[in-house]
């Protein structure tokens, strides 16, 4: 798939492997609708972008409140009138601890946003795409959404979730668009750092990654929908 003018919704833009990507994208040709939580970062991002002639617009929200999700797939009809590539990328990870000593506040903001975000995006993007009969969603996955690990309980449940999501939205979708999962690998960020509660900095960047992406992009193809892909 050639970038050249696509149209990328791209969550969670405001820093690590979505401000990494965003700008691949930009060097690629896409237009790009940006969004996060944090304004100025997403805004500064948009701005640099914008000034090197790439077409872009900044819509702070959370994925996780369904008025904010609606409010980013409207603003990218205003601007390009369609959507080619959805990225749901936006994630959080809360402090790790075992789960007897995890709050419910922590479970609740995870699945929130890694889980239900992921879905009102689908929901407010993927009607035009099937109506369309084309484009592409990508669910940010993760390692520990096919295993699991100690301490990091609701991060491992929402990304199970976001799998199962994946099928069930491609099985719901079967001529549609292209659906599928995407684990980025270990790339060192300050969620990884969280993590690990240790220094990451011997792990790729997410800045290594652009020549991943342009091939990922490159490659796909129908045979990927409703798959669990490695970038």
């Amino acid at each position: 798939m050639d970038m050249q003018c696509r149209v990328v919704l791209l969550t969670g833009a405001s820093r690590g492997i979505g401000h990494a990507l965003a700008r691949t994208l930009a060097e690629d040709g896409a237009r790009l609708v940006l969004t996060a939580r944090s304004r100025k970062p997403l805004e500064a991002l948009r701005d640099a972008l914008a000034a090197g002639g790439t077409e872009a617009i900044a819509v702070a929200g959370d994925v996780g409140a369904d008025d904010d999700a609606r409010r980013m797939a409207d603003a990218a009809i205003e601007a390009y009138g369609r959507v080619d590539v959805l990225v749901n990328n936006a994630a959080v990870l809360t402090e790790p601890r075992p789960v007897v000593e995890t709050p419910p506040e922590d479970w609740l903001e995870t699945l929130r946003v890694n889980v239900v975000g992921t879905a009102n995006l689908i929901r407010h993007v993927l009607p035009a795409m099937k109506q369309r009969g084309e484009g592409v969603v990508v669910n940010m996955s993760s390692g520990w959404g096919r295993f699991a690990d100690a301490d990091v309980a609701p991060y491992c449940a929402s990304k199970f979730g976001v799998e199962a999501l994946t099928q069930a939205v491609a099985k719901e979708s079967r001529s549609g668009p292209i659906v599928f999962a995407l684990n980025p690998g270990v790339i060192a960020t300050e969620m990884l750092a969280r993590a690990f509660r240790t220094d990451v900095s011997s792990y790729p960047t997410p800045e290594d990654l652009a020549p991943r992406w342009r091939r990922l992009f490159a490659g796909v193809d129908a045979s990927w929908h409703g798959t669990s892909r490695d970038l």
